[in-house]
């Protein structure tokens, strides 16, 4: 048979419980007097500071410095401005942005609205891979002329509209460009 315990023999217990709890919630006498005792920290444990500078990262090779507002002069932002071409999803087609856009680099694209004008840029910093690249435009249909600028390959023509897209491959960064008449616009590479 088991006996129950009589309430009041209970009741000092809980109190000094009680009691005890809630000086461990208000902090004690350290809290109160504005003073902590710090933490116990894992610094004692880590490699002491060195004054040897750090060395930066090697970026990615697909890493570029251009955004879809620097990629170009700031004439061509005019130029896209004044022909009524607005920022917009890419809708990409050819082979080459579409491998520039897999590989991890940057695309840009701007439309003129109910239209179908439009203008994709894809640049990619092609590092160690420009051997590939180079195998992929011709097995692109790319051909090596220097038109519209130096270091430009002409795509085939568009169907709909007979445009020639331009690739140019300069200072280790491949920039795809679907119109050739912006190919002068391109920032040069850093």
């Amino acid at each position: 048979m088991t006996r129950l315990t009589h309430p009041r023999s209970v009741a000092p217990v809980v109190a000094v419980l009680l009691v005890l709890g809630l000086a461990a919630c208000t902090g004690g006498e350290g809290a109160r007097s504005g003073t902590t005792k710090p933490a116990a920290s894992t610094a004692a444990t880590a490699d002491p500071p060195s004054s040897e500078p750090v060395p930066e990262p090697v970026p990615d090779a697909t890493t570029i410095p251009a955004t879809c507002e620097t990629v170009l002069t700031p004439d061509a932002y005019t130029k896209l401005e004044a022909d009524g071409l607005e920022p917009r999803a890419a809708t990409l087609f050819d082979p080459i942005p579409l491998e520039v856009e897999e590989a991890g680099g940057l695309v840009c694209s701007w439309g003129k609205p109910n239209t179908d004008l439009v203008l994709d840029v894809a640049q990619i910093a092609v590092g160690d891979d420009e051997q590939e690249w180079l195998a992929q435009l011709e097995s692109s249909g790319y051909t090596h002329d220097d038109d519209p600028v130096p270091g430009g390959w002409r795509g085939q023509p568009d169907a709909a509209n007979g445009t020639s897209p331009v690739v140019v491959l300069e200072s280790g960064t491949l920039t795809y460009l679907s119109s050739p008449v912006f190919a002068e616009f391109l920032l040069a590479a850093s």
